[in-house]
């Protein structure tokens, strides 16, 4: 028997505090609900639950936001419902007016009406919003302005070619051309310092042609969506030359762009050339002034004979002059990024209708028995573009106005449509993942109270137990104290 170390006690006492932390440590999980509440007691799976919480957390977010895009969907298509009302009413006033038995003051009064209600169209492009978001009137941008041109070289133009170009005039023997100097080369020049970011879409399915002066080759660039080159294609003397221009950002990228697709074996030299489409005399080069600015002539320099009305020297149409754009000539529908994910990039865009009276066509319709000019482009043998006026009335015309008005209404609700159903299937695909989720984190991370329960019972009875092993072993130094008393 030992007095100086009671080694029982030790050991029960020990078990006891082990016995006291576990059960504090499940109570803390009954009292919380949850099985891991410190980075202690499971580290793995605390990492894994924090993860699907910011998970969860984003969805729910993103199906909330997902719920705001919708509800600026039905605000605008509330609005062009209203809008296809009045162009049908308009329809229905012009088809009023085209008839023989109304008096001047009859379409005056349907004139009258008629104008009220494009008025109106307008007033609700400008009133329609969803919080301070204007969700039917466009952003102003730079628009090209669209030059005529009166003369075209020789060649046949493919039908998708539609080339207006920068006019240049000289006077040589009482006869107008088109034609300039560079470096003591007869030349044309397209200047793109003005393309940026926020115009380049303006040159999708545009471009520029050239012809040769002395032979009947025919070069056509055409700008697509998408990057880099898309193609080229060479028909008998026609060669057409497509570029993406996604990944351009400057005008010296997209002068620079041009070289290198036009990049041929030089018939004469032998030797690959950039800016010599289809490796003839035609070559193309940047100006050493202006980066933005490309020059396009024929090696050979100026040749006899002299330029006659049908065949320039050189000339290179353009589909727009890039140095008159205009800022806010037109509108582009507001482009809405929705949020519909967790993570980056998980955007969908909502293009926006525009409408105006402008946008629609119908801004300037008068049904009161004038006349309206319906300018037409016919091509003639030689390529050349001739205006042909031709009378219409304004009834007839107001009619076709408002009948490809009432298109255009009808396409842009049908597109805002079309995102209303993709939000909706994306709002409930997202709150089927934040369900799933959920409960995936739950199992990590959530008490079962039912076995926690048991435990803790179990638990219980250990500390009751240690309790009195400990006042047992706390009472064996008794027995000394009678054999010192004997």
């Amino acid at each position: 028997m030992r007095i100086q170390h009671n080694i029982r006690a030790m050991n029960a006492d020990r078990q006891l505090g082990i016995t006291e932390g576990i059960l504090g440590k499940s109570a803390e999980k009954l009292s919380s609900g949850y099985k891991v509440n410190r980075a202690a007691d499971d580290a793995a799976g605390l990492s894994i639950s924090e993860k699907m919480r910011r998970q969860i957390r984003g969805l729910t977010q993103a199906s909330a936001n997902s719920e705001d895009g919708i509800s600026m969907i039905q605000i605008a298509d509330g609005a062009l419902t209203e809008v296809h009302d009045m162009i049908d009413r308009c329809l229905e006033l012009s088809v009023q007016a085209s008839n023989g038995t109304n008096s001047a003051s009859d379409r005056e009064k349907i004139q009258d009406e008629i104008s009220q209600i494009i008025t109106e169209i307008d007033a609700i492009k400008d009133k329609t919003k969803f919080n301070e978001i204007y969700v039917l009137k466009g952003i102003g941008v730079y628009a090209p302005d669209r030059i005529e041109r009166s003369l075209f070289p020789v060649g046949s133009l493919p039908d998708w070619v539609d080339c207006p170009s920068i006019k240049y005039e000289n006077e040589e023997g009482g006869k107008t051309i088109l034609w300039e100097k560079y470096n003591g080369h007869v030349a044309s020049s397209m200047d793109f310092s003005a393309f940026s970011e926020q115009n380049k879409q303006d040159l999708y399915g545009k471009g520029f042609s050239t012809t040769c002066c002395t032979c009947n080759n025919f070069y056509c660039v055409e700008f697509t969506s998408g990057k880099g080159p898309q193609g080229s294609v060479q028909s008998g003397n026609s060669f057409i030359y497509r570029l993406g221009i996604d990944d351009i950002h400057s005008a010296s990228d997209l002068v620079n762009a041009v070289l290198e697709l036009t990049k041929e074996v030089n018939q004469d030299s032998g030797q690959l050339t950039a800016g010599n489409p289809g490796g003839h005399y035609t070559h193309m080069e940047v100006d050493p002034n202006n980066s933005g600015k490309l020059w396009v002539y024929d090696i050979r320099g100026y040749v006899t004979p002299a330029p006659e009305m049908d065949r320039g020297l050189f000339a290179a149409g353009v589909m727009y002059e890039m140095e008159k754009l205009i800022p806010g000539s037109h509108e582009e529908p507001q482009q809405i990024a929705l949020q519909v994910g967790a993570d980056t990039g998980n955007q969908m865009i909502l293009k926006m209708a525009t409408i105006s009276s402008h946008a629609l066509g119908i801004g300037n319709i008068d049904v009161r028995g004038g006349f309206v000019y319906d300018r037409q482009v016919v091509r003639t043998s030689k390529g050349e573009h001739r205006r042909i006026t031709v009378e219409v009335s304004g009834a007839d015309q107001a009619i076709k106005a408002f009948g490809k008005a009432k298109d255009i209404v009808s396409a842009e609700r049908s597109r805002l449509g079309a995102y209303q159903n993709r939000l909706e299937h994306t709002v409930k695909n997202l709150d089927n993942v934040v369900e799933n989720t959920t409960a995936s984190e739950s199992r990590i991370r959530d008490t079962d109270m039912a076995e926690e329960m048991v435990l803790y019972s179990n638990r219980n009875i250990l500390l009751q137990s240690g309790q009195a092993m400990l006042a047992q072993a706390n009472q064996s130094g008794q027995g000394i104290l009678s054999l010192l008393a004997g």
